[in-house]
């Protein structure tokens, strides 16, 4: 009911006065004619069918509309339906016209509140998707100057973290990519993980025939959780396929990321070297380990019969 009301408030177009007058008399006359059909039923209210009237010229056309079947209204009903003397119809008359007026008074506040409401979530939209413009800009300029300084630098160490740190620009801008294409700020998970996981198999495999695998259930989470959740798979991929994989190995990596009560559990597998005794405190797995526990998570190590595999679980808003 108060979506219908809505609707009829800010949906309905705005005809001629003239046709909105000659409508909402329209309306009293049906309502008149309601009345003399229900005359003995409402004998003791004459007044009180003409209330809907007021009240649905007021919503579905506009203040003047509902002024004027408040005054139709009153008008019929002192010539048809009141009891005389005349005298003894001032009090419900005058009771009847103030409540018809507040009735179009307060429809027309909600009327010119809900237009400004409306156009400020469009205006709010349109500076919302400027700004989402302008950030995949600066991130494709910022990738665009590390990739310089990396052709630069003949140093292979330097090439290294510079090419590390690109990777992980462009899990961010990944995320305002999957925003571009969204209606809200949830990203879904399994497109935006499968595109992520392709860019890093074909940048570091090189000619290496090292296949990757992408499962990701159908989740949708937080555009600011999808991008920790980037840039954990990024940094548990990048690791299988640097150390996992040595001496120009072949193989397989697998990422499987499945939702369950609130949570995101995201295992990476590989079937290379196996698990290293001691995992080395890197970058990566200190990034690792300060997004998990931003998002109240946590990350185990096992080793498999052929391979490792690194579980991670994080907390996600529901």
């Amino acid at each position: 009911m108060e979506g219908l009301l809505l609707r009829l408030i800010v949906v309905t177009p705005r005809y001629p006065v003239w046709v909105r007058y000659l409508l909402t008399l329209g309306l009293v006359g049906i309502t008149s004619t309601a009345k003399l059909l229900l005359f003995d039923a409402l004998d003791s209210h004459p007044l009180l069918l003409f209330v809907p009237a007021v009240f649905l010229a007021s919503v579905i056309f506009d203040h003047g509309s509902g002024v004027l079947a408040t005054v139709a209204s009153a008008v019929i009903a002192a010539a048809y339906f009141l009891p005389s003397p005349p005298t003894l119809a001032i009090v419900p008359l005058t009771v009847f016209l103030i409540t018809g007026l507040v009735i179009a008074a307060v429809t027309e506040t909600l009327r010119e509140t809900l237009v400004k409401l409306s156009q400020a979530k469009s205006d709010g939209d349109v500076l919302l998707q400027e700004l989402a413009h302008r950030t995949r800009n600066d991130l494709a300029t910022i990738i665009s100057l590390l990739r310089l300084q990396a052709r630069s630098d003949s140093n292979p160490a330097v090439q290294a973290a510079i090419a590390s740190a690109v990777a992980r620009v462009e899990v961010v801008a990944k995320v305002h990519d999957r925003l571009r294409v969204a209606d809200s700020d949830l990203v879904d998970l399994a497109p935006y993980v499968e595109r992520l996981c392709g860019s890093l198999a074909d940048f570091h495999r090189g000619v290496r025939p090292i296949a990757i695998r992408v499962h990701c259930d159908s989740i949708s989470v937080k555009s600011s959780q999808a991008g920790s959740i980037g840039l954990i798979v990024n940094e548990l991929v990048t690791n299988a396929f640097k150390h996992a994989f040595p001496e120009g190995r072949t193989g397989t990596v697998e990422v499987n990321i499945r939702g369950m009560d609130g949570k995101v559990m995201i295992t990476v597998r590989d079937d290379g070297i196996g698990c290293p005794d001691e995992a080395k405190s890197g970058l990566g797995t200190r990034l690792i380990n300060l997004l998990t526990g931003q998002m109240n998570g946590s990350m185990t190590r096992a080793p498999m019969p052929r391979g490792c595999e690194v579980q991670v679980v994080v907390s996600v808003d529901s």
